[in-house]
């Protein structure tokens, strides 16, 4: 037979009567337990409603006493605060009668307080040379000191008989205690001879290792770790040993680590994230919050306090970041918008402030997930000044452009010498103002394009159109214009390329814009490739061109409003010409970018997403 089995059989007899006594344990604790009930629930609450009301009554004195002393605002406003307060505990009591005498006293307290509260009400109502006389009363009628010490008595005995039940409660109770301790022990002697017993006819072949491995563990519960417990069998005491050993080296081991590196990196983490203004908390990869700001903590619901007590909450984050944090979750994919569009508008008090989410994974040395780190960057100043500016170009442009046509026609009049006949300095001088007013006109329209991109008042009309179409329809337009100046013009594109979604006006401004951006910076003799290919599900559209160049320095920026690249001897733009190609991809649901060798090419390129991943848009 294993030492498995002779402990069974040994302690089969020993199971028996414990489950005896933990029937009968039950019972009587049971019993004892609704003692304790009756004594909390029939009285207890009594004397927390008394305490209440005593509290509301002595701050509601203290008020009068206030306005006796000309702090009139404070006194009224303390005195219907605290009257509240008196009401709930009046109330309560009168729903929580449970003894004789009870509701007699209740019914008087209720009185006093209706009294109390027409003497309160007249107190303020009064001029303030009346009010000491409506507070210390006179004779034959008391003031509002006299009615405040009677209701003081009355809740006095109601909490006090409500005492006294409890503390007979309480000995009734210690009574049922006694007497079911005494049953209880007697069953208990019986069960430890039981038990003594039992245990002696296994003391010998436990005892020993037993008592080794418990001398053991106390040493190791005293701080000593090096602890070895003899292997004498190879039976489950034998195993015990060898697991105990096992542990206590682990412990040694773990003594050994960087514990409290560890421990004082993470108070730094969270002193570190605490130190910052914007919302920032960090969750594990079920979404549980570990770290937290106050200021998230003060913004996000479901974000743990200060003491961090109780399990960990799982975060539900608002809508529009459950995606972008489930992709960094599972995918370890940053999410780091930068449009307004992508902003989340929270309650901060009693206003709205535009946040702008940063969802960054957190990955340990081998690569694995181990969170997300979530920052909310308050952007709402800069939300309202994009939006003023927005409108103030979007307004001066348009009134910009009337005066501006007036003025074309007029130039155009005088160069076809309609009003009379030109000098050549006349011709020379109307044709530079008639090139300058075109450019502006351009300059003012692609103001006008941007505000209404970046306002959202463009309405795309998306259509299925095959990617070699877009790029003929692009070429017939730009071909003459390469021509003219010497560039060398080509079209590239595959047969096989699946249909893209787009609004055909607003995209081949956008590939216009890029064919004049390349025809400006491309020198005679250079070349231009306008070309289209599938590139990861997308379609990416390009243009390639074998100018100058840009400056790895750059290239982050080209695509910024104004921005032109310093020391370049083009000629002169507006500089918004790839911000709305920007704009324009955006508003498809793709991209562009841009790639250069300065002295040898630069190619910019625009992706879209393929028809079959648009639809929802796909017509009927």
């Amino acid at each position: 037979m294993t030492f498995r089995r002779r402990i069974i059989v040994a302690m089969i007899p020993l199971f028996i009567l414990l489950a005896v006594l933990g029937g009968t344990a039950t019972v009587l604790l049971y019993n004892l337990s609704h003692r304790i009930d009756a004594i909390l629930r029939e009285n207890y609450d009594s004397v927390v409603y008394m305490q209440k009301l005593n509290e509301a009554l002595e701050r509601i004195d203290s008020s009068f006493q206030f306005a006796l002393a000309g702090r009139e605002q404070k006194s009224h406003q303390q005195y219907q605060e605290n009257w509240k307060a008196f009401e709930q505990g009046l109330v309560g009591e009168q729903r929580n009668i449970t003894l004789p005498g009870e509701q007699e006293l209740a019914d008087r307290l209720t009185a006093l307080s209706k009294r109390y509260h027409k003497q309160g009400g007249e107190f303020f109502s009064r001029p303030e040379a009346e009010r000491t006389r409506l507070y210390f009363g006179q004779p034959g009628r008391p003031g509002l000191y006299q009615t405040f010490l009677e209701i003081k008595s009355v809740s006095g005995k109601i909490r006090q008989i409500n005492q006294d039940n409890m503390e007979q409660a309480d000995k009734d109770a210690i009574h049922l205690g006694r007497s079911a301790l005494l049953w209880y022990s007697g069953a208990l002697a019986l069960a430890v001879a039981l038990a003594v017993f039992l245990t002696a006819s296994t003391l010998r072949t436990i005892l020993g290792p037993i008592r080794a491995v418990t001398e053991s563990a106390t040493a190791i519960g005293a701080g000593d770790l090096d602890q070895v417990v003899p292997v004498v069998c190879d039976d489950e005491l034998g195993q015990l040993a060898g697991a105990f050993n096992i542990m206590a080296r682990q412990l040694r081991d773990f003594r050994r680590s960087h514990q409290a590196q560890l421990l004082r990196a993470q108070r730094t983490s969270q002193a570190t994230i605490d130190s910052f203004p914007a919302p920032v908390l960090v969750v594990d990869h079920e979404q549980h919050v570990e770290l937290a700001n106050p200021a998230a903590r003060r913004l996000l619901a479901a974000v743990p306090s200060e003491e961090g007590i109780g399990p960990p909450l799982v975060w539900k984050p608002p809508e529009p970041l459950r995606q972008p944090l489930a992709e960094a979750l599972l995918s370890q994919r940053e999410y780091l918008p930068e449009g307004f569009d992508k902003s989340l508008v929270l309650r901060v008090g009693d206003e709205s402030h535009s946040f702008l989410p940063r969802i960054l994974p957190i990955r340990d040395s081998n690569g694995a997930t181990l969170g997300a780190a979530i920052l909310l960057e308050d952007i709402t100043r800069f939300r309202l000044l994009d939006e003023v500016k927005s409108n103030l170009v979007a307004t001066v442009s348009h009134e910009l452009k009337t005066p501006l046509t007036a003025i074309r026609l007029v130039l155009h009049l005088l160069l076809e010498e309609q009003v009379g006949p030109l000098t050549p300095k006349q011709l020379e001088l109307l044709i530079d103002a008639r090139d300058n007013a075109e450019r502006l006109l351009v300059m003012i329209n692609n103001l006008l394009d941007l505000a209404r991109l970046e306002q959202g008042q463009s309405q795309l009309h998306l259509h299925a159109e095959q990617p070699a179409a877009l790029l003929q329809s692009a070429a017939e337009v730009f071909r003459p214009r390469a021509e003219d100046q010497g560039v060398d013009f080509s079209v590239e594109a595959g047969g096989d390329l699946p249909a893209v979604a787009v609004d055909v006006d607003r995209f081949q401004h956008a590939l216009q814009n890029l064919l004049d951006n390349a025809l400006v910076h491309t020198p005679q003799g250079g070349r231009i490739t306008l070309s289209a290919e599938w590139d990861e599900g997308q379609v990416a559209f390009s243009v390639a061109d074998t100018g100058a160049g840009i400056p790895a320095e750059y290239l982050p920026l080209v695509f910024e409003r104004y921005f032109r690249v310093p020391g370049d001897a083009a000629p002169s733009g507006s500089g918004l010409g790839l911000a709305i190609v920007r704009e324009i991809a955006t508003a498809h649901g793709g991209t562009v970018h841009c790639e250069s060798l300065p002295g040898k090419k630069t190619v910019f390129r625009l992706l879209l997403p393929a028809w079959a991943s648009q639809a929802g848009n796909q017509p009927g």
